[in-house]
């Protein structure tokens, strides 16, 4: 059974998930969800590796984003997480903001990081900051409406409204409500993203602002660890090209893995082909 834990670190108090013995895979978590996305991945994983899935800073339960964070700051508190745990290096696996996360730590500090697995779709991995961002506000630009501030606070109003209306589509997934059959399960992960959503709202515009201002490719340059390169590829994006060949070039030990028709929920509707994947390369010493 997959335990929670709450970990309190010199930057503040981090809630994760944590199931299995073995080799630590520390598992990061895309926006705007929390390490419990992780779960069906834990279940595959934990047999073979120790895995702990955090909520980072301002997701889930944990802490809020400390003041003027950035993606280096996130790298440093999931370090803390270690040391917290007593884990002096681990295999570090990230879903979209995990991949920044993950890069940044495999940068920061290489002898704690053995080896990274960068999983996204593909306008997560587009490497050149100005294509990158173009491709994720077209993405995320529900999230990202920005108000003038007015003395009667309506600005706010306006804000909230616009946060209710991201969270609507979320909770009136057409994908789900048009499918051939909508089972209880179903139903029960969307409530479950709908809270994940209120839990990390405050969130959101900082978080993808900190990936903006990410210099993604020159943190790659600087990763030594082997690495494994995710690509999960959907019609809808096929204008962007293949940007994980691009990704894997940066770094110095790369490899790469396709996906076909694997979207944002991939590490859950995919977690069999990535647990698989991840297995075989993490095991290759």
């Amino acid at each position: 059974m997959i335990k929670r834990d709450y970990v309190q670190t010199p930057s503040g108090r981090l809630h994760c998930y944590q199931q299995g013995s073995g080799p630590p895979l520390l598992m990061l978590h895309e926006t705007p969800r929390s390490g419990w996305s992780y779960a069906p991945l834990i279940e595959r994983l934990s047999a073979r590796y120790r895995c702990v899935a955090p909520d980072t800073f301002g997701f889930g339960l944990s802490d809020p984003l400390p003041e003027g964070a950035s993606m280096q700051t996130l790298a440093r508190s999931m370090f803390e997480l270690m040391d917290a745990l007593g884990i002096d290096s681990a295999d570090v696996l990230g879903f979209h903001t995990g991949n920044k996360i993950a890069a940044a730590m495999a940068a920061l500090d290489p002898a704690r990081v053995r080896k990274t697995v960068l999983i996204g779709m593909t306008h997560s991995l587009v490497v050149g900051r100005k294509a990158r961002n173009a491709a994720i506000m077209t993405v995320v630009s529900r999230h990202m409406g920005q108000y003038q501030e007015s003395a009667d606070g309506s600005h706010r109003l306006r804000t909230w409204t616009a946060d209710f209306a991201a969270m609507a589509a979320t909770w009136f997934n057409p994908a789900l409500m048009t499918g051939g059959q909508i089972s209880d399960e179903a139903l029960r992960g969307q409530e479950a993203r709908m809270i994940e959503m209120i839990q990390c709202r405050r969130s959101i515009r900082t978080i993808y602002q900190m990936n903006f201002d990410f210099d993604f490719a020159a943190t790659l340059r600087q990763v030594k660890a082997p690495s494994l390169v995710i690509e999960c590829r959907v019609p809808e994006e096929r204008h962007l090209g293949e940007q994980g060949e691009a990704m894997r070039a940066l770094l110095s030990q790369g490899e790469l893995l396709k996906i076909e028709a694997a979207g944002f929920d991939a590490t859950e509707t995919h977690a069999d082909r990535i647990a698989r994947a991840t297995v075989a390369f993490l095991r290759r010493r």
